[in-house]
């Protein structure tokens, strides 16, 4: 099941894109400012290029400025094609923003259902690998040296494998969702050959004719936790199609095993649900999403006032998103205790952000959590009251 650390690093990551995207994007607008004051050089009249560089140099201080006011540039002194040139960099930067932001805002949810391709992908490499075994116990040697694997039973002989590939609705989500190893037989045969096949626990069971429901249940279970999700060649691979592998795996593992362990169920196999309560998530995801991006100009603020020994320019950039974040969930979740929020967020800071980030984090959140409170814009009810006596 999908957890809230999870979503809050899903926020987190689309917000450091976003601001990425920002610095990118005024680059850009920087860059067309300076295209405007180059000489021309096609032009048979002379070129004044130390008043073009010095029109260059005010269009981009105006431009800059009117980015951290959010309004049009202003300056009675500036020649009306400088004040053009800020206001037409404004533009161009503002209309970028707003599709990166809104791009991003979806990318975001879009990243979270796709953990459920990986839950599915993982369930499919179980009986992509049976019937990989399957093939290479039905084959004929060829080199009378070559010593046959012992065979007696196989991968594809499993119970709990059988009851995989057998499954419709499983089939029919991965159809939907165009969640298939079709493209990728070559990683199958090499994970058998070279993983699989090579596994001491593995060849004991295929040693063996027959197993219990329990037996098979530990070597489907087995491969799925030292195999699949340890062994470094499948876990690069399933890293390659999915980059958030890293992160999403906890989950995918959970949903896997529920999965594996149904089969031996009173109602039989049943694929697991992403989450109990998608559209509470997705609120989640949203509010602290836009909440954030809203509010920027306050929480900037809160940490300026907080830091006040400090260059906020100088915090990483990392830093001040997770700060920003949990300022945001303080504020906008009354059924999130303090407590938890702060040491979500500090942990956070320690996985992603640098060695000193979470000391740095938990001292400022400590902090600036108490003075909201005494201010009174930090109100908890229902669950989030429960540490705050």
């Amino acid at each position: 099941m999908l957890n809230r650390r999870l979503l809050r690093i899903k926020v987190m990551q689309a917000l450091y894109a976003l601001r990425q995207s920002e610095l990118s994007n005024q680059q850009l607008a920087l860059d067309g400012i300076s295209d405007l004051f180059q000489p021309d050089l096609n032009s048979m009249l002379p070129q004044n290029r130390r008043q073009l560089e010095g029109y260059r140099k005010l269009a981009g201080l105006l431009f800059e400025e009117a980015i951290r006011t959010g309004q049009p540039a202003q300056d009675e002194d500036a020649p009306s094609k400088v004040l053009k040139a800020a206001n037409d960099g404004l533009l161009f930067y503002q209309i970028r923003a707003k599709k990166d932001r809104q791009h991003l805002g979806q990318m975001m949810i879009t990243q979270v259902q796709s953990i459920y391709d990986d839950y599915l992908r993982v369930l499919l490499l179980l009986v992509e690998l049976g019937h990989a075994a399957r093939l290479d116990r039905e084959r004929t040697y060829r080199d009378p040296d070559e010593a046959p694997f012992p065979y007696e039973s196989d991968l594809n002989d499993n119970t709990v494998v059988q009851a995989l590939a057998r499954h419709q609705p499983l089939q029919h989500e991965a159809l939907r969702r165009n969640v298939s190893w079709t493209d990728d037989l070559g990683f199958i045969r090499k994970s058998y050959r070279e993983v699989l096949k090579a596994d001491e626990t593995y060849r004991a069971y295929c040693e063996q004719k027959t197993h219990t429901a329990d037996e098979d249940q530990q070597l489907a279970q087995y491969i799925l936790r030292t195999l699949i999700f340890k062994h470094d060649d499948i876990r690069n691979h399933l890293a390659e199609i999915d980059l958030s592998w890293t992160e999403n795996n906890e989950v995918v593992r959970g949903l896997a095993i529920r999965t594996l362990k149904s089969a031996q169920s009173m109602t039989g196999l049943q694929l697991e649900p992403l989450t109990d309560d998608w559209e509470e998530d997705e609120l989640f995801l949203n509010t602290l999403f836009q909440k954030s991006l809203e509010n920027d100009n306050d929480y900037e603020q809160l940490l300026i006032e907080q830091l006040q020994n400090w260059d906020l320019q100088r915090v990483a950039m990392l830093d001040k998103i997770i700060l920003k974040l949990a300022i945001c969930e303080l504020l906008n979740f009354p059924n999130i205790p303090v407590k938890v929020t702060i040491n979500e967020y500090i942990e956070l800071a320690k996985a992603y952000s640098t060695p000193k980030s979470g000391k740095f984090v938990n001292g400022i959140l400590d902090n600036l959590s108490e003075k909201l409170q005494a201010s009174g814009r930090l109100r908890k009810s229902g669950r989030g009251l429960l540490d705050n006596k």
